[in-house]
């Protein structure tokens, strides 16, 4: 049997990456727990505080991408985009205090990247290192509840139960940077497993443990004026 071994979960056709598009990297290691299944209304959500923790690893990359992307650093706000003379003659503010203000909730501002104001639609590319041996990467169905803990970890919180303990942000967490606003907004997602061969917390390998590298492609969906930064 050969490895790694590369599958894709989810695919639109229509989407074919650019050199134009945005793209980076984020990469997480530690233990990666699979989400059993989701909580009825009300229920609290057994694996909060681990995709928050995730959530956190995800808010530091991300706001370096913020501070160092030419399509980000400087974009700006306008007050009102439908009235042509507020263009011109109303105050602007920076993109990133908009989006943080759109989306004041839970006692967070979160600044999600990805969009439905700008029409942005997201592909990723996951390079999944795992302890598992020989034979199970791909027939393991233990991946996919592992990844659904990964999407719920990029996207912002719906409710206060998904954000188990962590009630109020710490400092350097306003704004607090996620990169989806909903994981309906990813259009693709190819998964390569491999076999991990260093552990991620002390000598041993853990059966949770993960290392992922992941490849973020962004790009309009439907370009217009406002988004074609990131083009």
């Amino acid at each position: 049997m050969k490895f790694p071994h590369r599958r894709v979960i989810a695919n639109d056709p229509l989407y074919q990456p650019q050199d134009r598009d945005m793209q980076f990297r984020l990469t997480y290691e530690g233990q990666l727990f699979a989400t059993q299944k989701d909580p009825v209304s009300g229920q609290p959500d057994a694996r909060a505080d681990h995709k928050h923790e995730i959530r956190k690893q995800f808010h530091n990359q991300l706001r370096h991408v913020w501070e160092t992307s030419p399509a980000l650093s400087v974009r700006e706000n306008y007050p009102d985009q439908r009235a042509q003379k507020a263009q011109w003659t109303g105050a602007r503010e920076p993109w990133v205090q908009y989006i943080a203000n759109q989306y004041a909730r839970l006692g967070y501002r979160f600044a999600p990247l990805v969009v439905e104001e700008l029409w942005l639609s997201c592909r990723l590319d996951i390079l999944f290192l795992r302890a598992d041996p020989p034979g199970s990467l791909i027939q393991s169905g233990d991946i996919d509840n592992r990844l659904k803990t990964l999407f719920d970890a990029l996207r912002i919180p719906n409710n206060l139960n998904e954000l188990g303990k962590y009630t109020k942000p710490e400092e350097g967490e306003d704004p607090f940077f996620c990169l989806l606003r909903d994981d309906k907004l990813i259009t693709h997602v190819s998964v390569e497993t491999d076999v991990l061969h260093k552990p991620v917390i002390g000598g041993v390998i853990d059966a949770h443990d993960a290392r992922l590298v992941i490849t973020v492609t962004i790009r309009p969906a439907i370009v217009y004026m406002n988004n074609m930064d990131f083009l």
